[in-house]
Order: C-alpha cells, then sequence, then structure tokens
C-alpha cells in the first residue's frame, strides 16, 4: 500500500499486544470509566511549571505533543530528542551518577536489557504505583501496559523512494526491492543505534530467510550510521530506497518538499514506543511528568501523539497492516549477527 502525506486522524479501537499479535476490537459495551486528572495532580504538575522528556520520536513529534500539552495545561516541555540506544545509554549513565535529568522518557523498541536494569536499580516507577491517573482509572487499555513501561505509539515499518530516482512501476514489497536492477539504489542504516532495526531485519530472516540477505548484499546499499541521516540523503536523490523506515522519518521531509514516499508492505513489523516515568525520589518534577504522562496515555493526547501516517496508537490499531507481526524483545545479542548479514561487518 502506498502512503501519502496527510496525518491520519485516530479512532477508538483497541490495539495491539505484543508478543501476541494485533487484534482491533471495539470499546467495551460496558464502556471505559470517563474519570478525570485530579486537581491536586494538576495544580502540583504547574507549580513545578516544567518538565524534562527524553524522546526517541522524531523532533516534530516530540515537540508537537509538548506544545499541546503546554496549550493545555500551561506546564513547559523541554524536549531531547535522542536515538532510543542513545537514550537508554544516557539515562542510565545519569542514573548511575545519581543524577537523571529526565522526569520521563519515551524509547523506541527493545527495552528488555534497560528495563531490567532501570527496574532493579529503582530509576523508574511501575505504573501500577505511578499514580497515574490514566492508568488508575482504567482508561489506559491494560494490555499494553508492560510493568514500568508502557505502549503508546506503534509505527510499522515501510519503505521510503524517491520519486525523482524511481519512475514507472514502484515496488510493493521487500521481495520485489531485491531486483537487481536496483543495484546500489539501497539506503540502510546501522542497527548499532537502535535494536529496532534489528527486530524489522530478523523479521525478514524469519519470513525470507538467509538468500534475502545474499541477495540484498548484492545490490551493494549504501550504509548510514543512522537512521535520520539516512532519510536525508534519500531526499538529496542520493540513493532510490531506504528500508526500513518508520513514517514519522519520512514526514518531516517531506514537509520540506522532499520528493520522497511512502510504501507499506502488507507482510511488516514496527517499532513499539514505550513509556517511561522516573522514579519519584529520582525526578526533579515528578508531578508533572505524571500528569504529561497521563496526557500521553489519555484518548486526546494518544491521538495527538500519532497523528502520522502508518502510525497507530493504542486506541486504534486499525491502521496497522493485516499482516504486521509484534518485534522480538531480547536482541542486544543478536546485534552482531545482523549486522554481518547486512554486511557493516564481515
Amino acid at each position: 500500500m502506498k502512503i501519502g502525506r496527510r496525518a491520519v486522524s485516530g479512532g477508538i479501537l483497541a490495539g495491539v499486544l505484543g508478543g501476541r499479535g494485533v487484534s482491533a476490537q471495539g470499546v467495551s459495551a460496558q464502556g471505559v470509566p470517563a474519570q478525570g486528572v485530579d486537581d491536586a495532580l494538576v495544580r502540583a504538575a504547574k507549580a513545578e511549571g516544567s518538565l524534562i522528556f527524553y524522546s526517541a520520536t522524531t523532533e516534530a513529534v516530540a515537540r508537537r505533543v509538548g506544545e499541546a500539552f503546554e496549550r493545555k495545561y500551561g506546564i513547559k516541555v523541554q524536549a531531547l530528542r535522542i536515538n532510543s540506544a542513545g537514550l537508554m545509554q544516557r539515562y542510565a549513565s545519569e542514573a548511575q551518577t545519581g543524577n537523571i535529568a529526565a522526569d520521563i522518557g519515551l524509547t523506541a523498541g527493545d527495552v528488555a536489557a534497560f528495563g531490567a536494569e532501570a527496574v532493579r536499580n529503582g530509576w523508574v516507577v511501575d505504573y501500577a504505583q505511578a499514580g497515574v491517573p490514566a492508568v488508575e482509572s482504567g482508561r489506559f487499555p491494560a494490555r499494553f501496559l508492560r510493568g514500568a513501561f508502557a505502549i503508546v505509539q506503534i509505527q510499522s515499518y515501510m519503505f521510503a523512494y524517491n520519486t525523482d530516482r524511481v519512475k514507472g512501476s514502484v515496488p510493493r514489497d521487500w521481495l520485489e526491492l531485491l531486483d537487481t536492477r536496483f543495484r546500489g539504489e539501497w539506503i540502510i542504516a546501522d542497527p548499532v543505534t537502535s535494536d529496532a532495526y534489528s527486530a524489522f531485519w530478523l523479521a525478514m530472516l524469519d519470513a525470507y530467510g538467509e538468500s534475502f540477505f545474499e541477495r540484498l548484499r548484492a545490490l551493494a546499499p549504501r550504509r548510514f550510521r543512522e537512521g535520520v541521516p539516512a532519510t536525508q540523503a534519500l531526499a538529496a536523490g542520493e540513493g532510490s530506497f531506504q528500508v526500513p523506515v518508520i513514517p514519522s522519518q519520512v514526514t518531516e521531509v517531506q514537509k520540506k518538499g522532499a520528493p520522497v514516499e511512502l510504501v507499506r508492505p502488507e507482510f511488516t513489523t514496527g517499532v513499539e514506543f514505550p513509556l517511561f516515568l522516573t522514579a519519584p525520589g529520582k525526578a526533579k518534577h515528578p508531578n508533572a511528568a505524571r500528569l504529561f504522562a497521563d496526557y500521553l496515555m489519555s484518548v486526546e493526547g494518544n491521538a495527538v501523539l500519532n497523528d502520522e501516517p502508518g502510525t497507530a496508537g493504542v486506541y486504534d490499531a486499525s491502521r496497522l497492516p493485516a499482516k504486521y507481526v509484534s518485534p522480538k524483545q531480547g536482541l542486544a545479542l543478536r546485534r552482531e549477527e545482523v549486522r554481518k548479514l547486512l554486511g557493516y561487518v564481515s
């Protein structure tokens, strides 16, 4: 499916079960509690006045949700965009020195190792004890809670192509991209920067076997360190295809007029974005962070966060591809295997 530039607004359907596939279910007949946010929390959050948000989403997405939250509550969100591996590394380094700057974080992909360390050392708080109204009231779907982490965004993996370079028939799936006429036209990013990339490539390995990667390496892809510079290179015409991408990477360059479009294959995996809260005793703005978490976990805030083509929130999994598979976790030990498959190391 070709994905256009118009963002799709969210609906109210239920979501993806991490590791258990996808279901698109309506709201229960009994409905969900329509409780508001506690006035005492709002007052305490406003007294703190601001919060620091580490985000693995694009700058545009972090800015959009921060500005929407500030308009609603008058509390400033200081967002710092870092790739997911860098975010978890930075957070852990700060925690080990006893000076965590982030009040709240939104990372991407595999959090198994980081999550275990963060929970063991008391850096983060379990949502069962966090005092977030959306969780306490039952408004936030429990299926997306993972202890101290809550999935608030799912971006299905696609591929992007430069419309100035790709003429005529455009490939519709991953295997069509392996045509020999596309030698030298692929752009890829190093999975060392994010295990979310490893999840994608391992899904390809499971589906198509090692021959997929033999054919890929024969196409002599251009290899970049990170996804954002790779997308910028695609926009500049340095290649024809970037594989894989998530929608928010591409919409930023599209808004600047870049000749780039998206294709969403029917079979794919994606990046699931877990939200976590710094433990109250370690956070500098714990109440503002709780209120911001509540906003991102509400129907209203989750729609703002996920207002991107190809992106699904927890209230609308119908926007995911029919053959979407949840990404694997615990992939850090397979990172070098994936890099070898891609030709980053011999």
